[in-house]
């Protein structure tokens, strides 16, 4: 039976590609061709057949310089199955890569609707659970902790820095305010999305701790008395004895009302 011959425009339209694309895939020796006798190219059922499995495989992001070694290969089916392999490897590499991003991408989101929502409300809430990745640290020591551990480990740029501090009354209804402990730590709900091992003895933030909290903006990473006086106020106004400790977290820095600005969470623990 006579093999059907295709002329170079029909292959073209047929298949949407342009004569220069099936030219280069001549060039690169992973199609063939053959001359008529009035010099035309042509493709036979054989090449339109190779061409099928050239696009397919295109679809896979398999190189063309593979492909031709496939084709010369004494044993297609195992050089095949080692492409595969590898470029399975490479998609799940990306899905995850692109999963993270999804997680970031939620995890700003939701910042920045805190942000818009609740700045300078003051509300009971819960304590974040939380791993805590890198306990006891200096606040001068936490960025570089936390560029050190998120450049090892991927998705590990989703940490945050708790810092503890202590509060107390001072003269002239001030307060007193010293620093204690910086931890990085990592929302509960990321643990899937970094390449870090959550093993069982990881430490984790206080469970059902309730907290009397607010976002706020600060000229400082630090939280300031004008930070916590109206929290404390408002505690003592619903009967609530506060702890002498409390927890401040860094979400973003941005503007707000033309002056640059950190945005704290801050969590006291009422009793």
């Amino acid at each position: 039976m006579e093999n059907t011959k295709y002329k170079i425009g029909d292959v073209a339209n047929l298949m949407g590609l342009s004569r220069d694309t099936l030219r280069h895939y001549e060039k690169r020796g992973i199609l063939t061709s053959q001359r008529g006798d009035n010099g035309y190219r042509y493709y036979t059922d054989q090449d339109i057949s190779r061409l099928i499995s050239i696009l397919y495989q295109r679809k896979m992001n398999i190189q063309l310089g593979d492909m031709k070694a496939i084709w010369n290969s004494d044993n297609s089916i195992d050089d095949l199955t080692n492409i595969m392999n590898t470029r399975l490897k490479e998609e799940e590499q990306s899905i995850r890569m692109h999963q993270q991003n999804i997680a970031r991408l939620q995890l700003t989101k939701s910042d920045c609707e805190d942000i818009q929502h609740n700045i300078g409300k003051i509300t009971l809430l819960d304590f974040p659970s939380a791993y805590i990745i890198v306990p006891r640290l200096e606040l001068s020591q936490a960025a570089e902790q936390w560029f050190y551990y998120a450049g090892k480990y991927s998705g590990l740029d989703m940490m945050y820095t708790f810092s503890e501090f202590t509060w107390a009354h001072g003269e002239n209804h001030t307060l007193k305010i010293e620093h204690k402990n910086s931890q990085l730590i990592l929302f509960d709900h990321l643990k899937e999305y970094v390449d870090y091992p959550i093993s069982p003895d990881i430490p984790m933030t206080p469970h059902s701790l309730l907290c009397v909290s607010t976002c706020c903006a600060s000229e400082s990473i630090i939280p300031s008395q004008e930070n916590l006086l109206p929290m404390i106020c408002w505690a003592e106004q619903q009967g609530f004895l506060l702890s002498q400790q409390f927890y401040s977290t860094y979400t973003t820095r941005g503007r707000i009302d033309g002056q640059d600005s950190y945005f704290l969470r801050i969590y006291i623990p009422v009793f």
